[in-house]
């Protein structure tokens, strides 16, 4: 679309026609090319992003297309680039008036029988008739160039008592378009066609100074705003939309323009457009700062905001929370909104988070308070979890929130007594990505026993080795279990019992039978029936995963 070009022809247009912009469109016009008594012939022109290889659209109105029937125009049949758009406005314009001076002989021939010579001296004098022509155009509207030009041409009366036929949302402007010329008029102008250059905007029923304004912020937000100016030079009225009234509050004392208003010498009303749309652009970072949460975290919108947001943050057990956060403050630290039973489970206020605490504006993410916040969320889901699974192994277990502690006792047999092992774990406070420190709290007064927690705590090194976050504590005491199998418990490897579920003997005596194997590769302990039931299943070693010798039988 070549604007340049567009502009130059509404010029052309509106300096012989009256023509007015819709909705402070420059491709797009409307006004009437003919007036007869109070009929006016009225159409739209519309150009295209192929203008002017092609010719813009004319759309005829109801008085035209009653007139004319179907309209063929041969300036747009034969359209060629550098025609001017004027000249299908002037065929038009012709057809129109052929067609009404066609009509109005007609009617002539069909009443009267005769003609009737008319009295020359019922005419003013050549001098006196001057007064009397009426121009072909009019000054309802002005279109400005590049070097700021409007184009004015003498005010035709005849169109200054136009009728309401126009459409509410022309936007019209300039001094030829209205009969009252005080002072206070045209100031109202004034601000009309400076508010027109920058913005589009609709007039309100209520007046001419009372208008609605279209901001577009970005390509999603475009804002409507109410202003009515009718009382300029005094303070104007605002109505601002519902979605961003609570960045605003109360107007006239947030916008400075409104606030130090004086009479005397008022600011420009376009003024208070423009201190609206620098404001209104922090939505754009809002905005970016919502896609980023949007790449993580679901979510959505609170109605009637355009800053506030409701976060889903989903954890072990696919358990839902939500928090609530409002970005109007953003770049600086957001509002965060924890209910009752996040605060419970993150254990520590909003403000004690290291990514609340070491908040640098214009460089921190909202999404650094979620990550920690979910990271939290999962931490406690995931001691919770791990709690739950070990209680379906052992019994004895305790977990102490506030030092991130947690104890288990663990009963094994020994060849000649039983003994209890109690093992204390303390979880790091970036659990599970760090590894946990296990602790044998016993103080036995056995040298053998002391052994055997040595054995153990040598054993937990394998256990730090091989850990990653996909490891549970419920694997760390499954490898002391064994350990403690290995080291001291006759008991089965496979069934963890000293009385075989099937016989029902003992795995070790002192005296009498047992009911006891070893595998021949890693010597586990194994109830006899324990074994042929792994090798039946599975034919390999529960333990070592390897196939005993065919002679092993």
């Amino acid at each position: 679309m070549d604007k340049q070009r567009i502009l130059k022809e509404a010029q052309i247009i509106a300096s012989k026609y009256s023509f007015w912009m819709v909705s402070g469109d420059i491709s797009h016009l409307y006004g009437y090319v003919y007036k007869s008594g109070e009929e006016q012939y009225e159409l739209e022109i519309k150009f295209g992003s192929d203008f002017p290889t092609n010719p813009p659209e004319f759309i005829f109105h109801e008085k035209v297309r009653l007139l004319l029937g179907d309209i063929t125009l041969d300036t747009i049949l034969n359209w060629y680039e550098n025609m001017k758009v004027i000249e299908i406005v002037d065929e038009l314009k012709l057809k129109i008036e052929q067609k009404l001076n066609t009509s109005h002989v007609e009617s002539d021939n069909l009443e009267q029988d005769k003609y009737i010579t008319p009295n020359m001296d019922l005419y003013p004098s050549d001098f006196e008739s001057e007064q009397y022509l009426t121009p072909s155009y009019t000054n309802n509207n002005f279109f400005i160039d590049n070097q700021n030009e409007i184009i004015q041409e003498t005010p035709n009366p005849e169109i200054e008592n136009k009728n309401n036929n126009i459409p509410n949302n022309i936007i019209t402007s300039s001094e030829g378009l209205f009969a009252d010329s005080d002072i206070d008029s045209l100031k109202i102008n004034t601000e009309l066609g400076l508010i027109q250059q920058e913005f589009a905007f609709d007039h309100k029923e209520e007046g001419i100074a009372n208008i609605i304004v279209y901001l577009t912020i970005t390509l999603t937000k475009t804002f409507i705003i109410n202003i009515n100016f009718s009382n300029y030079p005094n303070k104007p009225h605002l109505i601002l939309p519902t979605e961003i009234k609570s960045l605003f509050q109360d107007p006239n004392q947030t916008l400075e323009t409104l606030k130090n208003w004086k009479k005397k010498n008022p600011p420009h009303i376009i003024d208070i457009l423009h201190e609206l749309e620098k404001k209104l652009y922090s939505i754009k970072k809002i905005e970016a700062e919502v896609n980023i949460i949007a790449q993580e975290y679901q979510y959505k919108m609170i109605y009637g905001s355009i800053s506030k947001l409701q976060v889903k943050l989903l954890t072990y057990g696919f358990k839902e929370y939500f928090l609530k956060i409002d970005l109007e403050p953003f770049p600086k630290l957001p509002i965060i909104e924890l209910d009752q039973e996040l605060q419970d489970i993150i254990w520590r206020p909003i403000n004690e988070l290291d990514s609340v605490k070491n908040w640098i504006e214009n460089s921190s993410e909202t999404i650094g308070v979620l990550r920690e916040i979910s990271w939290l969320i999962d931490k406690h889901s995931r001691i919770n979890f791990e709690i739950d699974l070990l209680r379906e192994h052992y019994q004895n277990i305790n977990y102490d929130v506030l030092s991130n502690t947690i104890y288990v006792d663990m009963k094994g047999k020994m060849k000649s007594e039983d003994l209890t092992f109690e093992f204390k774990i303390e979880l790091p406070k970036e659990y599970p990505l760090m590894i946990p420190k296990i602790i044998v709290v016993n103080e036995f007064d056995l040298e053998t026993h002391e052994k055997i927690k040595n054995d153990l705590n040598v054993s937990f090194k394998d256990f730090y080795n091989d850990w990653s976050p996909n490891h549970y504590l419920v694997d760390l005491f499954n490898l002391i279990s064994k350990k403690i199998f290995e080291v001291s418990v006759v008991a089965c490897v496979i069934c963890h019992k000293i009385e075989c579920p099937s016989c029902n003997i003992r795995i070790a005596e002192t005296e009498g039978d047992s009911c006891y194997i070893e595998c021949p590769y890693c010597e586990r302990p194994y109830h006899k029936h324990c074994w042929e039931q792994t090798i039946k299943s599975f034919g390999k070693c529960g333990f070592c995963l390897k196939s005993p010798p065919p002679s092993f039988y």
